[in-house]
C-alpha cells in the first residue's frame, strides 16, 4: 500500500523506498537528465507526472533509484539542481493548460543523490488534459510520439494509459465530493448557528441539534453541546446511527469512512473536555464497528487472511490512532487503556493482547502493509493516519480547524500530528506490554521505528519521570513491570528501525529514561 500524503522529507522517502515496488501512485526511475530538452527520458517523466496529477490523490515519482527501489550506482548521476519544484512545474507546463503542483526534495541514499517528487492532484477535480505533442528525435531522424494533444492520460497499475470510459467514475470522484459541499454549504452553516445560539444558553438545552448529517463545521459546536445536555439520549443516537451505517444496515446515504470519523471525532471531543463516559461510549462503538465482520461474496471466511475484512479493520484502527493521538496532545492519560485494552481471541490458544496489534497483523496478511517481501511496514500505518487527520478537522479539535497543517511541504521536527501519533505508538506499545495479555508474540509492534526516535521521545520520557501519568495509565501495575515493558518495547524499536534509517538509539537515548529502566532493573524480552 503507498500512502499519498503528499511529504517529501526523509523518512517518507525511505517509507516508500521500503516497498520495494512499483505501483499505481509511485514510480521508480534509475536516472533522469532534464538538460537534454524534449528527449524521451524527459518526455517519459512528464507523462509519469501528468498521469499521476490526474490520480484522487497525486503520486510519487523516485529518481536515482532502480526498479526494487535500490540505489542506481550503475547509471548516469542525478543532477538535483534540475528538480527544483519551480523547474519542474514549468517543465510540465509546456504540456498542459491547467495548473500542475509538484513539490521536489533531494536526498541522499547509499551515497547517492536521489529525489522525491510529488505531484498534486488538480485543486478543480477534474482531469488535466494534454494540450501539446510530446515527440523526440530517435537517433535516425524519424519522430516518435510519446502522447498527443488533447489525450487524458492516467495511471493503471505501474502505466501510463490514455483514458478509458471505466476510469471515469474513480477519475471524478474528488469533482463531485466538492460539488457535494458546496450544494450543503447553506444548510450547514444554519445548522451551525443554531448549534451555537444553543450551546449559549445557560440553562442545557431541552433539545440538542446533532445528526449524522450535519457537516464539520456545525458538529464542532454540536457534539460539545451534547455532553452538557441533561440526557444522554442524543449521543446515544449519533453514535448508533454512526455505527449502523458502517454495519450496512442504514437507509442514510453516508460513506463508512465517514461514519467512523464521527465515532472518532465524538472521542476527540472527549479527550478535549475531559469527558471519560462519552470517550468510553464512543470507543465501544468503535470496537463494535470493529467487530463488524462483511462476508466475503463467496461466503467463505478464512480467519486474518480476507482482504476485505483486514481492510474494514484496518480503517477502524486508524481512527483509534486518530484518537490517542488526540489523547496525548490533550494529556488525558487515564484514557488510554479504555482505548487500547481491546483483547482479540483468535483460537483457544492464541490472543492478539489488543485489537491494534490484531489489525496490524490482519492487514500484513492481506498485503495491505507490506514490502515486496512479505515483511511488515509499520511506518505506513502512522502515514495513514497522519493524512487522515491533517484531512478531518473534527480529528483535531484540540487544535481547531483553522491550525496550520504540513500538507506537502517538507515534513518539520515538530510536526504535531506525526509526532503525537508516534507517542501514542509507542505507549499503546508499552502499555500492551505491561497488561500482558495474549500470546508474547501478538501483544505489540512499534510502527514508530520507521522514524526519528526524537518523535515518540516525550512520551517515553512522561513513563519515566511523570509519576502522575504513570499511575493514570498503567493503573495498578509495578513500575518494575513498566520499566521491564519499556525496555522491551524499545529493544524491538531498535531492531526494526533498522529496515529504515536507523533512526532509533533505544533507552540510552535519555538519561530519564535510562535510569528509570536501570533503578527497576528492567531488561527486555525477546
Amino acid at each position: 500500500m503507498i500512502v499519498v500524503d503528499g511529504r517529501t522529507d526523509e523518512e517518507k522517502l525511505f517509507e516508500l523506498l521500503a516497498t520495494g515496488t512499483e505501483d499505481t501512485e509511485l514510480d521508480f526511475k534509475a536516472t533522469v537528465d532534464l538538460s537534454r530538452g524534449s528527449s524521451r527520458s524527459v518526455l517519459e517523466f512528464v507523462k509519469d507526472a501528468i498521469s499521476m496529477g490526474n490520480l484522487p490523490n497525486g503520486g510519487y515519482l523516485i529518481i536515482g533509484v532502480d526498479n526494487r527501489g535500490n540505489p542506481a550506482h550503475d547509471e548516469q548521476p542525478v543532477e538535483v539542481g534540475q528538480f527544483d519544484s519551480a523547474t519542474l512545474r514549468a517543465r510540465i507546463a509546456r504540456y498542459v493548460d491547467a495548473p500542475m503542483h509538484v513539490a521536489a526534495q533531494a536526498h541522499v541514499v547509499d551515497g547517492r543523490d536521489v529525489v522525491l517528487v510529488y505531484v498534486r492532484p488538480n485543486e478543480s477535480g477534474l482531469p488535466v488534459p494534454i494540450k501539446a505533442i510530446g515527440q523526440y528525435d530517435d537517433g535516425t531522424g524519424a519522430m516518435k510520439t510519446v502522447f498527443s494533444e488533447g489525450e487524458v492520460l492516467i495511471r493503471e497499475g505501474t502505466s501510463n494509459v490514455r483514458l478509458r470510459y471505466a476510469h471515469w467514475d474513480g477519475l471524478l470522484s474528488r469533482y463531485r465530493d466538492r460539488v457535494r459541499a458546496e450544494t450543503r454549504t447553506d444548510v450547514d452553516q444554519l445548522l451551525a448557528r443554531l448549534a451555537a445560539q444553543m450551546d449559549s444558553r445557560e440553562q442545557p438545552a431541552a433539545v440538542v441539534l446533532l445528526d449524522v448529517g450535519m457537516d464539520d463545521n456545525a458538529l464542532i459546536g454540536a457534539i460539545p453541546a451534547a455532553f452538557e445536555a441533561t440526557t444522554p439520549v442524543a449521543l446515544s443516537r449519533f453514535l448508533n446511527a454512526a455505527t449502523h451505517v458502517v454495519a450496512g444496515e442504514s437507509e442514510i446515504v453516508m460513506s463508512k469512512d465517514r461514519a467512523l470519523d464521527l465515532m472518532a471525532a465524538v472521542a476527540c471531543q472527549a479527550a478535549l473536555f475531559d469527558r471519560p463516559t462519552e470517550f468510553a461510549a464512543a470507543v465501544e462503538a468503535l470496537w463494535n464497528a470493529y467487530q463488524v465482520t462483511p462476508v466475503p461474496a463467496d461466503g467463505i471466511r478464512l480467519s486474518g487472511q480476507d482482504a476485505e475484512r483486514a481492510a474494514h479493520e484496518l480503517d477502524v484502527i486508524l481512527r483509534v490512532f486518530a484518537v490517542g493521538a488526540a489523547v496525548v496532545r490533550t494529556r488525558r492519560w487515564s484514557m488510554l487503556r479504555t482505548l487500547v485494552d481491546h483483547p482479540v481471541p483468535v483460537a483457544a490458544h492464541y490472543t492478539y493482547g489488543t485489537w491494534l496489534r490484531h489489525a496490524l497483523v490482519q492487514a500484513s496478511r492481506a498485503s495491505l502493509l507490506l514490502d515486496e517481501k512479505g515483511a511488515e511496514r509499520g511506518g505506513q500505518v502512522l502515514s495513514l493516519v497522519r493524512r487522515l487527520i491533517a484531512g478531518v478537522p473534527l480529528l483535531r479539535p484540540d487544535r481547531g480547524p483553522a491550525a496550520a497543517v504540513t500538507a506537502w511541504e517538507d515534513l518539520a521536527v515538530d510536526d504535531w500530528i506525526l509526532n503525537s501519533l508516534c507517542q501514542f505508538d509507542v505507549l499503546w506499545c508499552v502499555l500492551a506490554r505491561a497488561l500482558g495479555r495474549g500470546s508474547d508474540s501478538a501483544q505489540f509492534y512499534p510502527s514508530c521505528a520507521a522514524f526519528h526516535q526524537y518523535r515518540a521521545q516525550p512520551a517515553l520520557e512522561t513513563i519515566a519521570s511523570d509519576t502522575e501519568a504513570r499511575r493514570d495509565t498503567f493503573g495498578s501495575l509495578s513500575d518494575a513491570e513498566i520499566a521491564h515493558a519499556v525496555a522491551t518495547v524499545l529493544d524491538l524499536a531498535v531492531r526494526q528501525s533498522h529496515h529504515y534509517g536507523g533512526w532509533w538509539v533505544g533507552v540510552d537515548e535519555s538519561p530519564k529514561v535510562a535510569r528509570f529502566v536501570a533503578e527497576e532493573g528492567a531488561a527486555p524480552s525477546r
